[in-house]
């Protein structure tokens, strides 16, 4: 199962042998440098940028400027423990460009160009999986890219724009000329989103008649998943979202962690956001994260609620402190009482759902 993946200058091994080489999927919303640098820390062999659109990285705002902070990649260049991959979504393909060379100006090791985003907002601007209608454009974009920049570039596209319309072998076939380090392949149409079963089948297929490596992608949602998929498929390595955003231990391989790991890893996480966005939005966003951490823990539903309505640090760090200290079989209501809890409010627990799409030492430069 091991194996080194080349991309460009790098090369990117397993967190152990014997494992799959997995990484961490580009995602809206979830994949900023805190969320990039615990799954890295996890084990994450290459860390995936949430989505940029390069309309918008030309015409700085300020949420731009914070998605394009990328002061985690000097500790992934110095210990080669991961890299990071920016990713980058447009309809015009010389905007493309010029934003893709701002990114690798950040500090990008890989430029991750997304054809695979499904969200009907991106795909009636043309971006994104639209690009799937018209594979000599998509390539046109590819070339372009790849040819401004000194970085390798890769691609994270669909199986086509549906059942009808499968295009995922021209695709990988053409990737390679094109200037296409590798591809990514969510096993799923354009069409059918994140509904259905992802096709493993094609990923397989694409591997045979491809001339880079192949990242498979879609319903891996446990350690075991991902060695399914690289046994089945062949595929060199496991991109990896969803499940990330719920588990980021996923990446070590050693199983489910303990009650006590969830609450220092949301510790950390909690630090590290409000570092990046100041207290009020770092602990506003951290909400879904703490829902996440420990969603589907025993006796965990009343901890769950207080964490989703906190306000500040230091609430947060009340209710963990007096968790982290309980007795695992209680049920919680006498710890409850001695919170002071925030007023319930009205604001949804998880907000939009992410697309994932929207996207020793392990790795050795060349250069």
């Amino acid at each position: 199962m091991t194996q080194n993946i080349r991309i460009g200058p790098y090369s990117i091994t397993p967190l152990r042998p014997g494992m799959p080489t997995m990484t961490l999927a580009p995602m809206a919303g979830i994949s900023n440098w805190p969320f990039r640098l615990i799954c890295a820390r996890m084990g994450a062999r290459m860390v995936g940028v949430e989505f940029i659109n390069c309309n918008a990285i030309l015409h700085k705002n300020l949420k731009t400027e914070l998605m394009m902070d990328f002061c985690d990649v000097d500790m992934y260049k110095n210990t080669g423990h991961s890299v990071l991959a920016a990713q980058i979504y447009g309809n015009d393909i010389d905007t493309m460009v010029e934003g893709a060379k701002v990114l690798e100006d950040r500090g990008a090791q890989i430029m991750d160009i997304n054809f695979g985003c499904s969200v009907p907002k991106i795909l009636r601007s043309d971006s994104g999986a639209a690009f799937l209608k018209d594979i000599d454009r998509m390539m046109n974009a590819v070339y372009r890219v790849a040819k401004a920049l000194s970085i390798p570039v890769i691609i994270k596209t669909r199986l086509g724009w549906d059942h009808q319309n499968i295009s995922i072998l021209e695709v990988v076939k053409r990737a390679a000329d094109s200037g296409a380090h590798a591809v990514a392949v969510h096993a799923r149409t354009v069409a059918q989103k994140f509904n259905g079963q992802a096709d493993w089948s094609w990923i397989a297929r694409a591997v045979e008649v491809s001339q880079v490596p192949i990242f498979g992608n879609g319903d891996v949602f446990t350690y075991q998943d991902a060695k399914r998929m690289v046994k089945e498929t062949n595929c060199a390595g496991v991109m990896i979202a969803r499940a990330a955003r719920d588990n980021p231990w996923i990446f070590s391989g050693d199983g489910v962690p303990d009650f006590l790991e969830r609450v220092e890893m949301a510790k950390d996480h909690l630090q590290m956001m409000v570092e990046y966005k100041g207290e009020k939005i770092g602990v506003l966003e951290m909400r879904k994260f703490f829902a996440s951490y420990f969603k589907g823990f025993p006796n965990a539903s009343h901890l769950r609620s207080a964490l989703v309505q906190v306000d500040t640090i230091a609430q947060a760090h009340e209710i963990l402190d007096l968790w982290e200290t309980r007795v695992p079989e209680s049920t919680s209501k006498d710890i409850e009482s001695q919170l002071s809890l925030p007023q319930s409010d009205t604001s949804p627990l998880f907000g939009k759902p992410a697309d994932e799409d929207v996207v020793g030492s392990a790795v050795s430069s060349s250069v």
